[in-house]
């Protein structure tokens, strides 16, 4: 039998369920009735999910069934998120299998057998895990009968009325559109106040109607996606939707929080009790009736910029460089434009650094402040999203880079005492950290050493514990790494967009397997529409495929491609570097460039000295070995 990952049954169980009872239908059943054609979907995820977890060790399977028959029979002390918390942290830490799974699916999974399944069909189903690892489909299956048709009523007709309400009072539905088509920017309160998220920043949508340059940029946003809704349909239906949303009972309120979990909202709490988050820098001052702002710490360096030209901002010392290319923001309305850095003073730093320092992580050096200020008549407006990135270069000098790998050092943004990472690759000549921003914030150099328990004896340990301390790659676990684990399409191409540091894209991609719902929709469709990646088919992109190796060299070569390196190869040296390699007449057509070319350029080597192996899945270790190389290139 094929095998799948727990969180793909979990998420194909669930969907399911949602098609059964059914979860977003804005037609109300009057009697719900179940029909063994429905269940017959449901069916062979149950089979899957109890087959895999009747496989499990004894001495993890039986913690993890005990827990689950005092979930399901109410006979529990802990929370509901605290106990399935302990079940998805127990088969996290297997390293065997990909078990990439959330508590929050779990809960959804059994939340759902709770309530809709029989007593009696649960603790049939339970009892066949228990006895073995030969799971009867007959003994696991659902029928008609095994479904409790009041508590599924119930839950039909109160996601309805929460779907309905959606409808009759947000604007036409101005609103559920905006949420079905353009989800991964919104964000919602839990007072139901809308925002909206510009690169590393959350705004609040009067921030947005209330800033020109945001405005254009959001209703630009709006067009790309071919909506035909604008900035001010958007602010009128929030309104609209945060007043009724209040006016729900408490239940229903809940209930309305789950509908917008499923379609993605993110939620949101406000920075300050503000309307937007962004550190230092934040759209507003105090004569346009905006947030007023105080910039914090020592001015060190500061410029006037002509978006006509090319501008450098730079510390006397080179300590600190800022280098913002022509046309960084649109602007035609005649403000005149500075960029400052200000750093912080050392009781400041000591503060954040107390804060942010954790066994792994650590600050070094200064903490900066950057301001990008708009000034027109009087009035202060501070930018704190571009157009274009804007290059920094910070020295490691006064830093030990015998005691913290140079390599490991990268740009971390301060927000509200979390260091959220922003990128920075280390050139050795120069001694000096250099990446790209999109955004204004409070930042400072930090040094991220992260290793895992598995990988202590590997080959690839070097390239695992470099990338992630850039944050491109992640354990299984915190402290597992399982290097010989396979790789799936998506996940290559997420892996290639962390070491772009590319924002994601908004436009549509051809291909109808890449959900908005899925967790690698953004990283699918960035790539795709910055040609990193081509589907298997016109409409297909396969994404859960196990990458192949002569795929991972031709998305490894546009990444190449893309950094604006040389990637030319002349047919004479396809045949070269094919010849070497005696299963070359397994290179797909459309691949022997790609293939060629990666040896070429050193982004990939045989498997052996005589094999290359282009049909072979990739491990784990070995596509971060091609995403190191790739990230040393840049």
């Amino acid at each position: 039998m094929k095998r799948f990952s727990l969180s793909k049954i979990i998420l194909a169980f669930v969907l399911s369920l949602t098609l059964i009872f059914p979860y977003l239908n804005v037609t109300a059943l009057a009697d719900v009735t179940i029909t063994q054609d429905q269940l017959n979907i449901v069916n062979p995820f149950i089979e899957q999910a109890a087959t895999t977890f009747a496989n499990l060790d004894p001495s993890i399977k039986d913690p993890i069934i005990e827990k689950v028959r005092n979930f399901v029979n109410g006979n529990i002390s802990e929370t509901t998120k605290d106990l399935l918390n302990s079940i998805a942290s127990t088969l996290s830490s297997i390293n065997t299998t990909n078990y990439n799974v959330t508590a929050d699916n779990i809960v959804l999974l059994a939340q759902a057998m709770k309530t809709f399944i029989t007593s009696d069909k649960r603790q049939s189903i339970l009892e066949q895990i228990e006895s073995g690892t030969t799971i009867n489909p007959e003994d696991v299956a659902l029928k008609p009968e095994d479904i409790d048709t009041d508590a599924l009523s119930s839950f039909n007709t109160a996601h309805n009325n929460v779907i309905n309400f959606l409808i009759n009072n947000v604007q036409t539905g101005s609103l559920l559109n905006l949420i079905q088509e353009h989800h991964n920017n919104l964000r919602i309160d839990d007072n139901f106040k809308v925002y909206y998220a510009l690169g590393d920043t959350v705004y609040s949508l009067d921030d947005i109607n209330n800033n020109s340059t945001l405005k254009e940029i959001v209703n630009q946003l709006l067009k790309d996606i071919n909506n035909n809704l604008n900035l001010d349909q958007i602010v009128t239906a929030a309104d609209s939707f945060s007043s009724a949303a209040r006016g729900l009972s408490s239940d229903n309120q809940n209930l309305l929080r789950a509908v917008l979990n499923a379609y993605g909202i993110q939620n949101y709490t406000p920075t300050n009790g503000g309307g937007t988050s962004g550190g230092g820098a934040i759209i507003g001052g105090s004569s346009s009736g905006g947030t007023e702002v105080t910039e914090a710490g020592t001015p060190i360096a500061a410029s006037n910029v002509d978006l006509t030209k090319e501008t450098t901002v730079a510390s006397s010392d080179n300590a600190i460089r800022l280098d913002i290319p022509a046309g960084v923001i649109s602007n035609s309305d005649g403000s005149t434009l500075k960029v400052s850095i200000n750093v912080l003073d050392d009781t400041q730093a000591k503060t954040i650094a107390d804060k942010v320092n954790t066994g792994s992580l650590t600050l070094l050096g200064k903490v900066y402040e950057f301001y990008f200020k708009a000034t027109k008549d009087g009035k202060d407006t501070y930018i704190t999203t571009f157009d274009k990135p804007i290059t920094v270069k910070l020295s490691l000098n006064g830093i030990d880079t015998t005691k913290y790998d140079p390599r490991k050092i990268s740009l971390f943004k301060i927000d509200n005492d979390t260091a959220i990472y922003r990128g920075g690759k280390y050139d050795k000549a120069a001694n000096t950290i250099t990446t790209k921003l999109y955004g204004f914030s409070t930042y400072a150099l930090m040094y991220y050493n992260k290793t895992f328990k598995d990988i202590s004896n590997h080959w690839a340990k070097d390239d695992i514990e470099y990338m992630a301390s850039k944050h491109i790659t992640d354990g299984i676990t915190p402290d597992t790494f399982n290097p010989e684990g396979n790789v799936t399409r998506a996940q290559f191409a997420a892996f290639l967009i962390k070491l772009l540091n590319v924002p994601y894209q908004t436009k549509a991609t051809p291909f109808t397997d890449v959900k908005s719902s899925d967790w690698y929709y953004n990283d699918v469709t960035t790539a795709y529409n910055i040609g990193l990646v081509k589907g298997v088919s016109p409409d297909k992109f396969a994404p859960n495929d196990n990458v192949t190796r002569e795929q991972m060299a031709a998305m490894a070569l546009d990444a190449l491609k893309y950094m604006g390196k040389d990637t030319t190869i002349n047919q004479d040296e396809v045949t070269k570097f094919l010849a070497q390699y005696k299963d070359a007449n397994n290179v797909s057509s459309w691949a022997k460039e790609a293939v060629a070319a990666s040896v070429k350029y050193n982004i990939m080597n045989g498997m052996t000295q005589v094999t290359y192996s282009p049909l072979s899945t990739s491990t784990r270790a070995q596509a971060i070995a091609v995403i190191s190389r790739l990230f040393d290139m840049q």
